[in-house]
């Protein structure tokens, strides 16, 4: 029952090392995902485009791997989140079931729009529609 401690490291090993202002949203059924998002230092903050979402403070790839746990190694995956230019902006750590959608503003804030499944109005007020256009 100890899971896959190493496959969830190997998943993760794409991050590059350093520290990352990490938010957390969890769908309402924990079966029915999670999204980490991972803010490249330097670069424009981003927002989870959902309710409840969590601040975990900063943290380093290894303290992602605890947070996330050994359970969800099979089911995660990891997005490099970029500009218009091509830089890494961030990273989002999401379950395979769930799609992630950034809209980038003017000034290179962005928020990551969540899709879960078939549900696109499962909380957040993306009101139906999910990853718009720009703003």
């Amino acid at each position: 029952m100890s899971g896959q401690p190493g496959r969830l490291e190997t998943t993760l090993a794409s991050l590059p090392d350093g520290d990352f202002t990490t938010h957390a949203w969890y769908a309402e059924r924990s079966s029915r995902g999670f999204v980490y998002l991972l803010e490249v230092t330097g670069q424009p903050h981003g927002t989870v485009y959902q309710p409840f979402v969590r601040d975990l403070g900063v943290l380093r790839r290894s303290d992602v791997v605890r947070a996330l746990g050994p359970t969800v190694a099979a089911d995660a995956v990891v997005d490099p989140i970029r500009n218009a230019s091509g830089d890494v902006v961030a990273y989002v750590v999401r379950h395979r079931d769930v799609q992630v959608n950034p809209a980038f503003s003017r000034d290179g804030r962005y928020k990551i729009y969540v899709r879960v499944g078939e549900t696109t109005e499962s909380g957040g007020g993306a009101g139906g529609g999910a990853g718009g256009g720009g703003m």
